[in-house]
């Protein structure tokens, strides 16, 4: 009989380290490993930087190789060896805390190996910690509700549906860098407020109010950037 270990997705929130949770903190100093999810791009883990204070020292490492494509084959593969990694260590009774950044439930690599862990491991061992998200910590930077009263509230994965919505009342786009202009120009003529976040509490953090594709320069945009967009009556109140 198996003597199970427990595997958590701990969300570490958008980038500063005094927005992880007090659950996240109890558990990345108690857990026997931890699973780092890395790109060959990246010489070091965002989320890692973010955790590191918070874990024990003596903590093991599982790094995750997981790509930047979009070949549902490549994907498939790494989140499978991946899930091969952390079940060797589960099957030993040995905890493995997976950090991600921002809020493992929303757009999530954690997502896809929870589901290949789901069926080699029992429900009960696999555990999820939410995390603050970069869009609600970019809304508390520039003091703007993400929704207000019975308003609702869009969020995109990206910027490519963006005429679409364009005059739905409160709009999140994620992953912006990679259609950036056209966003930008989908909205520069109607007047509504937006704004442009880049690294939400790291450094390097920037802001910018009403962007225009003029003003980002030829080296474009950091892949971690959002974009709030709102209703025309937001701009009346903020005096933007």
């Amino acid at each position: 009989m198996i003597n199970w270990g427990v595997f958590y997705g701990v969300g570490v929130g958008p980038g500063d380290p005094e927005l992880l949770t007090l659950r996240a903190q109890k558990i990345l100093q108690q857990v026997d490993f931890l699973a780092i999810p890395k790109s060959r791009l990246e010489r070091e883990s965002v989320a890692w930087e973010i955790a590191r204070p918070y874990c024990r020292q003596d903590a093991g490492i599982i790094e995750l190789e997981l790509p930047m494509t979009s070949e549902r084959a490549r994907l498939e593969a790494a989140w499978r060896e991946g899930a091969q990694k952390i079940l060797a260590h589960l099957e030993q009774g040995a905890s493995v805390a997976f950090i991600t950044l921002g809020d493992p439930s929303l757009y999530s690599t954690y997502s896809y190996l929870v589901d290949g862990l789901r069926a080699l491991v029992p429900e009960e061992c696999i555990r999820t910690v939410p995390g603050i998200t970069a869009m609600s910590a970019a809304a508390a930077l520039v003091n703007l509700p993400l929704a207000a009263g019975d308003e609702p509230l869009l969020v995109l994965p990206s910027a490519e549906t963006a005429a679409a919505y364009q005059d739905f009342p409160n709009l999140v786009f994620l992953k912006v860098s990679r259609r950036l202009p056209e966003l930008l120009a989908t909205f520069e003529q109607s007047g509504r407020p937006a704004v442009l976040l880049t690294r939400v509490g790291q450094k390097g953090q920037t802001v910018r109010w009403q962007p225009q594709a003029a003003d980002l320069g030829e080296e474009g945009i950091d892949y971690l950037s959002l974009m709030l967009v709102k209703g025309a009556k937001e701009e009346e109140n903020s005096g933007r």
